[in-house]
């Protein structure tokens, strides 16, 4: 166990798969998950100037690297998108690197600071066929080890969005307006690797399940 919890991410039993049109409502819904995902990293762009980034329309009053930021979530969930669209999102190493080359900004693919720990320990989360424990499992083993430089939250929350659009199940996505409880049961889980709270919070209020 690389962490330790007992609760059980219990998926609805009404609940409908569909990975088409879970595809089409994370399209639909970008621009507000690009902003949820940068006010978790403190990013001062309003969500309706992420909707005019978005659009492809610069805006004026901040610095370079707060743009770039939301242009690089942008990219990496493009790359996303298009995985799932074509089938080819795996949950891999290279698929790791991809997505976070696009959040970095690096025109390389960045090596992973412990790839040894990396290969020994993906298998075990991926074990799981409970898609949704998966995504947030593996979100919580990326964020707690670290793998890149920087951007470790982000890549971890894409990937696993990967995962649930995949299942046909919806996004993982942190809304802006959850961050201070997020951020305090996640200090929790780094400091002690008790994972139940977190676990719970994330089941209950970042699986966001697509909606016919």
């Amino acid at each position: 166990m690389l962490f330790d919890y007992i609760y059980k991410v219990v998926i609805p039993k009404n609940m409908i798969k569909d990975a088409k049109f879970a595809l089409f409502s994370a399209k639909r819904m970008l621009p507000e998950y690009i902003f949820d995902i940068s006010q978790l990293e403190n990013n001062p762009i309003t969500f309706p100037e992420v909707k005019t980034l978005f659009d492809g329309v610069s805006v004026d009053g901040h610095t370079i690297n707060d743009v770039q930021q939301v242009l690089n979530i942008m990219y990496a969930w493009q790359l996303v998108l298009e995985a799932v669209k074509t089938n080819t999102f795996n949950v891999t190493k290279d698929m790791f690197c991809r997505v976070n080359a696009r959040i970095v900004g690096s025109n390389t693919y960045p090596a992973s600071l412990n790839p040894d720990k990396f290969d020994r320990e993906l298998p075990t989360i991926l074990e799981n066929k409970n898609e949704i424990e998966q995504a947030i499992h593996l979100f919580l083993w990326a964020t707690q080890n670290k793998f890149y430089q920087g951007g470790n939250k982000r890549t971890a929350r894409l990937i696993g969005s990967g995962i649930l659009l995949k299942a046909g199940y919806g996004v993982f996505n942190i809304s802006a307006k959850d961050i201070n409880e997020f951020n305090t049961l996640m200090a929790d889980f780094y400091e002690n690797n008790q994972a139940d709270s977190i676990i719970r919070f994330l089941a209950e209020k970042c699986i966001v399940y697509i909606e016919k």
